[in-house]
């Protein structure tokens, strides 16, 4: 059973500090837990981030005698905890010509390096998509010999004119986000990144495609530890499990 303590850290993981302070201060005004006091906190909450309120407040009712400061306090003391581990260590990843006077690393050495460090999970983000060699031979060892599970969230294959979208990796658990659903219609899935672990994260310019990885001018940072990739994670991960991305049969 999730304790109060426990889901008071995970509502201060999940909200941002504006909202965080708006919370607390709210809590703070309630003595002990009551249904209109709890609709009262959650009020303090804009209208998509309510429903993160409501296992805590199932655990509150359940010791009612708990005061809102407590709670207010226990969100704030997570907050500063939450904020002293997230140190995450950047660095500048290119593709193209070198400059001289910034150390940098290679997009596709950045890539296969995270791949194979996987332990358990790697979700790989991209617009166009036209299989890299060793990035896929990466992933073939991250799934054959570490057992690591691949989640590819790519574009549509009907909107790249040259193929290489979401339906050409059947190999690997694959999502993209269904033209159908699209407002406006004509939005793409865009984003560029490389997942690890919950731990590590790519974020880049550069499609999975060899000009992106060894021939174009592209930009990304790698962050490594701290809670910067998690939190990348977490947004995918939300996106799949309330349906705006669907996994390709």
């Amino acid at each position: 059973m999730t304790t109060l303590a426990e889901l008071t850290a995970d509502v201060a993981r999940r909200l941002a500090p504006v909202h965080l302070a708006s919370v607390a201060a709210a809590y703070r005004k309630e003595p002990a837990y009551s249904k209109e006091g709890a609709a009262t906190v959650t009020r303090a909450l804009p209208g998509p981030h309510k429903e993160v309120l409501a296992e805590l407040h199932a655990a509150w009712a359940a010791q009612p005698e708990t005061p809102g400061v407590a709670l207010a306090i226990g969100l704030e003391s997570a907050a500063t905890t939450e904020a002293a581990s997230d140190r995450t260590a950047v660095e500048v990843v290119v593709t193209g010509p070198n400059s001289p006077v910034a150390p940098v690393r290679l997009t596709s050495e950045v890539v296969r390096r995270l791949i194979d460090d996987a332990k358990h999970r790697v979700m790989l983000v991209s617009y166009a998509a036209y299989q890299v060699d060793s990035v896929i031979k990466a992933l073939d060892r991250a799934v054959d010999e570490r057992g690591v599970t691949v989640q590819l969230i790519l574009e549509s294959s009907e909107n790249l004119d040259g193929g290489g979208g979401a339906h050409a990796y059947a190999k690997y658990v694959v999502y993209e986000w269904p033209p159908a659903d699209r407002v406006p219609h004509e939005a793409k899935l865009h984003a560029k990144a490389v997942i690890v672990d919950g731990r590590d994260v790519l974020l880049t310019s550069a499609n999975m495609t060899n000009a992106a990885y060894s021939k174009n001018i592209e930009l990304g940072v790698l962050c490594r530890g701290g809670n910067t990739a998690r939190h990348v994670q977490e947004h995918f991960d939300g996106l799949i499990s309330t349906g705006v991305l669907q996994a390709v049969p």
